[in-house]
């Protein structure tokens, strides 16, 4: 007979789940930290009081141990009792990194990187699982079938590329040629409806270069065939294609299809987050990143703006940095000459946003293959000197002190998808692009600046990125010691002038400890820390960018509850949430506003109101660019029959009386409205800006404000591309009735701005620029020309004040009458751009001197 009160019974044993606790408890077993950074020990605290809330936001500079901080918080968990604890990487790289730094704290983990789990940790619940992201997002993500009860994100700030990548096909001419003929020519016959056949074979046939987007209705009017194709082509055997493939399978029709010479890309405009369930029902989400200062690409990413935010004042990772601009060098284009000299005494690191950039530095280095990256870097962290060229990457490379001192960044670092090429190159959605490119900036200049104690010199090379670092509201973005550090840079080069290669070799090697001395120069090192702490941009630029991105952020939110609810089919609560956001969002990005007009179309267009769409077609022409590849509908059917429309303005007064109800009293309303702020002197500069562009689009034409997007050129443009005429607007609506004289640099500006429209705007005609400001006089100094105009805010109102009056006569009349009437109105000359310009331009500048 067994005795059961002399078996054994487990011993009890209670683990911490306090953070700090384990990690004064994790055995040593070397190359780990013996303390925590009071930033690292500041930040697991402040989690650990709010570990019961769904989203926690951990934000440590580059360089201040983020990664360890993340795995304290996944053992944690571990120990509390939660299951299925995750812990992702952008990289297999970092995943590995990752691995190596729990190694060395003792914890016990489980890596998923190859199709298979290490060990049986994270299955039984023992340890957590360190993995990528791409293993998470894919549709056949293994972890699907857990019930995930954490997940920590490494390097949040890029997530939104990584998680757009797992819904993006990419159909490459080089790959998968037969594929990519047969995907041409199912999109080929939407060009051809819209008149826009010739455009899509000069972008395939002639290599342009550049990337189109396929009529918004592409994918809808045709997805069988689409699926079909690849059906047939046998895209089960081609893993590029079959993952994002099979999580694109049923909802196609929800997707944008961009086309290149090079390549087809099929996607969803923005990310339906509420389709990752196995990650949206998870309970504890923790995120990691370097660079958050504004929230717009993390809530595009993730779908939430609920995050409790936890960011410890701690200066680990603030390194020093010089940062010169190869624009303001003496020999601005000899680049490879500056590497040449550098390298013999120092290791460069050379970056560039793709191969073909990369040909140009062949001499004195060449990327490596990528099955040799690792090797390749590993040799260059243990060597004394010579370059590295790095593509496309910016972020999960670490050259830390002395493995890399100077760096060359070579062009922009652009995004890899063909959406975002689109967005820049073709639509110049520039202010969208600010923030991603400020984040990418950012991370490259952590690439060999990682800690307080560190320091490198930065050259920047390439036109786009030259004058975006120029840019006060650009700097604007980036965190506050980057901000000071290229203000200080600016300083640097206007005090020493422009140097020659020789010279900017000698003053680096200088400022490092390179060269013949092996010091760094102490007045160098005097100047920095005198110099720093005293620099920052404007308080209105810093001010102007918060306004801007929080609303950027509010519609980060719309464009996820669009893409959710459009996802599972249900396009009217998809538009519900952009149209409450498409007006807040118009005054700060009125590019945005028309890329969210431009979706907005095509679901009314998915569900059979052709006239809605065609009125929102027309926003996003008017507000992206007259070239968008939308139906320009010309042609309405009337009781009488057929009204062909000659010109903006009639084709706009048409498809507004297409619409049931009382159409022509809102649109009155909303011209009155508009021309109201134009006038009223304690609305700002923003405000009547925006008024006066929404005039514009309201009249039916093409709308633009250059100085909002690009920092250049007119505050306002109205356009017809069809008519090949302009008319440019410069306000100056803060000067003070009575009080106003309009001085050399004003006038100076505006002449300015004649050169940029002719540049711009080729083959349009245009009498000059309408100053919209108050009467008054111009300085005896200044020289306006003939081509600079006056015309006052309560001018302009009359002006545009009689076209509301005529619309005012349609109200209330039957369809078929207003049909008659708008015909005539449509086609009145002191209403179309000649006579408007006419209008507006009866005061030459110059008559006030």
């Amino acid at each position: 007979m067994v005795d059961f009160s002399k078996l054994s019974r487990p011993k009890s044993r209670s683990v911490p789940t306090d953070p700090i606790e384990i990690f004064k408890k994790t055995p040593n077993t070397g190359g780990a930290p013996n303390d925590l950074w009071k930033g690292q020990a500041d930040a697991l605290a402040a989690w650990n009081d709010a570990r019961n809330e769904n989203d926690n936001l951990i934000i440590l500079n580059t360089g201040a141990g983020k990664s360890i901080v993340g795995l304290m918080a996944a053992q944690s968990l571990v120990n509390e009792g939660v299951e299925n604890v995750l812990f992702v990487c952008s990289t297999i790289d970092l995943v590995e990194q990752t691995a190596r730094e729990a190694e060395k704290l003792g914890l016990s983990y489980t890596k998923r990187t190859a199709g298979s789990f290490s060990n049986d940790g994270f299955e039984t619940g023992k340890s957590f699982c360190i993995t990528t992201y791409q293993a998470l997002f894919l549709s056949t993500s293994p972890f699907k079938k857990f019930q995930l009860g954490g997940i920590i994100f490494d390097d949040a700030h890029v997530s939104e590329r990584l998680i757009r990548d797992s819904l993006t096909v990419s159909v490459s001419v080089v790959d998968h040629e037969d594929l990519y003929k047969k995907l041409v020519e199912i999109v080929r016959p939407e060009f051809e409806k819209i008149n826009k056949g010739g455009h899509l074979k000069f972008v395939v046939d002639e290599a342009s270069g550049g990337t189109t987007l396929c009529p918004p209705m592409t994918a809808a009017r045709n997805s069988a065939a689409i699926i079909e194709a690849f059906k047939a082509y046998d895209y089960k055997k081609h893993k590029d294609l079959l993952f994002p493939l099979i999580q694109l399978f049923e909802h196609i029709a929800c997707c944008a299809v961009y086309v290149s010479s090079r390549e087809i890309e099929i996607c969803p405009p923005f990310i339906p987050n509420a389709h990752f369930e196995h990650i949206v029902n998870c309970p504890k989400r923790i995120y990691l990143s370097a660079t958050l200062d504004y929230p717009t690409d993390f809530i595009r990413a993730f779908g939430t703006s609920k995050v409790n935010r936890i960011e410890p004042d701690n200066d680990a990772g603030n390194g020093e940095r010089v940062i010169i601009l190869g624009s303001l060098l003496e020999e601005p284009d000899e680049k490879v000459d500056l590497v040449s000299r550098l390298k013999d005494e120092s290791k460069v690191l050379v970056s560039v946003p793709s191969y073909r950039k990369a040909e140009v530095w062949k001499d004195v280095c060449k990327p490596p293959l990528v099955d040799d990256f690792s090797e390749a870097l590993n040799d260059f962290r243990n060597s004394d000197k010579g370059a590295f060229c790095l593509v496309s990457r910016v972020d999960g490379i670490d050259l830390p002190q002395n493995t890399c001192r100077i760096m060359i960044i070579d062009g922009s670092p652009s995004g890899s998808n063909s959406q975002e090429r689109y967005q820049v190159e073709a639509l110049q959605m520039l202010s969208q692009n600010a923030t991603k490119m400020s984040t990418r900036l950012t991370q490259l200049l952590g690439r060999i600046n990682r800690g307080r104690s560190d320091y490198g010199a930065f050259v920047i090379y390439g036109h786009d990125l030259n004058t975006w670092c120029k840019n006060e509201r650009n700097i604007a973005l980036l965190p506050a010691l980057i901000r000071k550090q290229f203000l200080l840079g600016a300083s640097l080069q206007d005090q020493i002038g422009a140097k020659s290669n020789e010279q900017l070799a000698k003053l680096l090697n200088d400022i490092l400890g390179k060269g013949e001395s092996k010091a760094r120069d102490k007045a160098w090192l005097d100047f920095y820390g005198d110099t720093i702490n005293g620099l920052e941009v404007s308080e209105d630029s810093i001010n102007l960018v918060r306004e801007r991105e929080d609303k950027l952020a509010t519609g980060a939110s719309a464009e996820s509850e669009f893409m959710s609810f459009l996802w599972h089919g249900d396009s009217q609560r998809a538009r519900q949430s952009l149209m409450a956001v498409v007006d807040t969002i118009a005054p700060v990005d009125s590019k945005l506003a028309g890329w969210y007009d431009l979706w907005l179309g095509m679901t009314y267009e998915m569900d059979g109101d052709l006239g809605s769409a065609s009125t929102h077609y027309s926003r996003a022409r008017s507000r992206l660019t007259p070239r968008l590849n939308v139906p320009l509908i010309s042609k309405f059917n009337t009781e009488e029959g057929e009204l062909t429309t000659e010109n903006p303005v009639q084709r706009k007064l048409a498809d507004l009386n297409m619409k049931a109800g009382n159409p022509f009293s809102k649109f009155a309303t909303s011209l009155r409205r508009n021309i109201s702020i134009v006038e009223n002197q304690s609305k700002s500069s923003n405000e009547r800006e925006e008024a006066c562009r929404v005039i514009g689009e309201l009249l039916g034409f093409e709308t633009a404000r250059p100085d909002n997007v690009y920092k250049k050129g007119p505050d306002v443009v109205w356009s017809s591309e069809e008519e090949k005429q302009l008319i440019a607007f410069e306000l100056k609506t803060q000067k003070k009735e009575g009080d106003t004289t309009y001085k050399k640099d004003a006038v100076g500006q505006s002449l300015n701005h004649i050169e940029w429209l002719q540049e711009n705007y080729k083959d349009y005609d245009f009498c000059g620029v309408i100053v919209l400001g108050p009467l008054g006089v111009v300085s005896n100094n200044a020289s306006p020309g003939d081509h600079l105009f006056l015309t006052s805010p309560s001018e302009f109102g009359e002006v545009c004040n009689g076209f509301v009056a005529r619309i005012d006569d349609l109200i209330g009349r039957t369809q078929l009458e207003r049909w008659h009437m708008l015909k005539e109105l449509g086609l009145l000359p002191e209403y179309q751009i000649d006579g408007l310009s006419t209008a507006f331009s009866r005061r030459p500048l110059k008559s006030l001197m």
